[in-house]
């Protein structure tokens, strides 16, 4: 198939759609990609050098031809989001209505916001041809996440937004099997053609092995969290959890990675004077599979939020993939995984005390090995590789035939 794919982020952005877009090209489709000049999580979140004063680059790497579009770099601040957002919906979408390529079928990767799949919509319109769209981050719940009242314009702006966008996606692509009960529910919307397509873990995830890192008393019970230190992920739970198991010495807690609230833990962690957790920074990608394995348990927490119900992060695929238990403050569908898969515990979203509970029980309960096991087999049956793709490509397939 020739598939066209749109997502605001790609390489060198720490996202993975580069891999998905490339193991397609792989399997010998041709893809090509409107995407916006690298920024998120670049230095300082702006635009490198190579790509300033251009109002459009084209590049191929590894296969995937990639168009560009300028926009405002994400930067900090709330402005610049925003700003970062609507520059790439506006200019995205002038670029896909003015593409003249012909293309079998759409794939709409969508982060946030909702609003970077419009241009494949404009595209997919303009040339008769079908769009599947991947839906990770849900909107408007996101901006719940975010600190946004569903009273606020910009609320009841983007609710609209993304009723429309989601309605008019030919197929969608779900991570998370509530994610349907959220455009019933919340946006009154029947999708019929919805299926579930939850994320794989990176290769190097699904063979660890124990080897010395800093910071890591492997005579203790290492407990770690790896991802982003922002809002929606409460990792301050895990803080004040930590506050509460202050006087066991064999528990310590581990956060790996950065984001805007790091530094309001790493001070609450201060204030406190907490021995017992350890903050490691962000770590590249090939790095973190000995953190994983150094670890006991990992660690998934969310603010309060319907995304906290409604999604499955791709960090607990993970934590499956390496084959380790999963302490999680979380409900909905993270929990309906952990016990189904019998590889966790669970206590309430931003519940500190609760987690430490379920810390506590878990460093004394002789069952870390077993989770271990039933974790990584529960990770083969539902989230390999293999099982992703041949769905992607049954979906992009049916849609093509629909076209026709």
């Amino acid at each position: 198939m020739k598939i066209l794919v749109v997502c605001q982020h790609y390489w060198p952005e720490p996202f993975n759609t580069s891999d998905v877009c490339e193991e397609l090209v792989h399997r010998g489709h041709e893809v090509a990609v409107i995407t916006g000049f690298p920024n998120t999580g670049m230095p300082d979140n702006d635009i490198p050098t190579s790509y300033r004063g251009t109002r459009c680059a084209k590049e191929t790497r590894n296969g995937v031809r990639i168009f560009r579009v300028p926009l405002h770099p994400r930067k900090t601040g709330v402005l610049n989001r925003v700003r970062n957002y609507l520059t790439f919906w506006r200019n995205a979408t002038k670029f896909a209505k003015s593409l003249d390529e012909e293309f079998d079928v759409v794939l709409g990767y969508q982060f946030s916001p909702v609003m970077q799949v419009d241009p494949g919509i404009a595209y997919a319109k303009k040339h008769g041809v079908k769009m599947l769209l991947y839906c990770f981050d849900l909107w408007p719940a996101s901006l719940l996440a975010g600190g946004i009242s569903e009273q606020s314009l910009p609320f009841k702006w983007t609710k609209a937004v993304s009723r429309r966008i989601y309605s008019e996606a030919d197929c969608i692509a779900v991570t998370s099997p509530l994610f349907d009960e959220y455009f019933r529910e919340e946006l009154h919307l029947d999708i019929a053609n919805s299926v579930y397509l939850p994320q794989y873990a990176d290769d190097s995830f699904l063979d660890t092995s124990v080897g010395e890192i800093e910071g890591y008393d492997l005579s203790k019970t290492n407990l770690t969290f790896a991802g982003n230190v922002g809002q929606a992920q409460s990792v301050i739970t895990i803080v004040e959890a930590a506050n509460r198991l202050r006087d066991d010495e064999s528990i310590v807690f581990h956060v790996v990675g950065s984001g805007s609230r790091l530094e309001e833990c790493k001070a609450r962690a201060k204030e406190l004077a907490l021995t017992n957790v350890v903050f490691h920074g962000r770590k590249p990608i090939e790095d973190m599979p000995a953190y994983y394995a150094a670890s006991d348990a990992m660690l998934v927490t969310f603010e309060e939020s319907p995304m906290a119900t409604y999604t499955l992060p791709r960090k607990v695929t993970t934590y499956l993939a390496a084959g380790k238990p999963v302490l999680a403050a979380l409900s909905g569908e993270t929990k309906r995984v952990l016990m189904s898969a019998e590889c966790g515990m669970c206590c309430d979203t931003a519940d500190a005390e609760g987690l430490a509970r379920i810390a506590k029980q878990f460093s004394v309960c002789g069952e870390k090995e077993r989770m271990g096991i039933a974790a990584r087999d529960y990770y083969d049956k539902h989230f390999t590789k293999q099982m992703f793709y041949e769905t992607l490509e049954i979906l992009l397939a049916g849609l093509l035939e629909e076209s026709k």
